[in-house]
């Protein structure tokens, strides 16, 4: 099972996002492939194909680690249209200055190597995608889009969730496996 770790959004934030993105839906309806509304979330972690064995141990895992995370505060949100040369992602950009996270990090995608699962070497971006792109895009469109003034300025993040991914011709869909609550005060 095709899997992968990510961090909730708030429901206010979810719908203003949701609100953005169907204002850029509008203005430049085709060539986008725009994310659904119930799938807008933070990858901490993409992982892939899953053993159902390690299923159990990767869930008590991350419950013990997360039990170690304080709620995540994200500030300067920034549209971006990614890679530069050849875009193919409009996302929202996040910073953070919560060292816990990237420790997090670091300690899943080792302990996942550990299991076998060959990780993504990249390093890691906080961002919220919001569409994946098909087709060339015209110039106002970007501009529109890097411009974009965001309703909010920080976001606080208190829970993550365990996603199976399962991808489909019509966009891919994600079942909850696992939520967690970042419990440490």
């Amino acid at each position: 099972m095709r899997t992968f770790l990510a961090l909730e959004l708030p429901a206010e934030i979810k719908k203003q996002i949701s609100d953005i993105k169907e204002e850029f839906r509008a203005f430049h309806p085709q060539g986008i492939k725009w994310v659904e509304d119930d799938n807008i979330h933070i990858t901490l972690q993409f992982i892939g194909e899953t053993k159902t064995q390690d299923m159990a141990e990767i869930s008590d895992f991350l419950k013990k680690e997360f039990s170690q995370i304080s709620k995540i505060k994200f500030f300067s949100p920034l549209m971006q249209i990614v890679p530069g040369r050849n875009p193919r992602i409009i996302w929202l950009h996040l910073e953070t200055e919560n060292k816990e996270i990237y420790r997090f990090s670091k300690n899943i995608k080792s302990y996942l190597q550990k299991l076998g699962y060959s990780l993504d070497k990249k390093p890691l971006r906080f961002h919220i995608t919001l569409g994946r792109i098909k087709k060339r895009l015209p110039d106002l469109f970007i501009q529109s889009v890097l411009t974009k003034e965001i309703p909010f300025s920080e976001i606080e993040v208190s829970e993550a969730c365990f996603y199976q991914s399962i991808l489909r011709p019509q966009g891919p869909m994600y079942n909850g496996i696992t939520n967690y609550i970042f419990s440490k005060e």
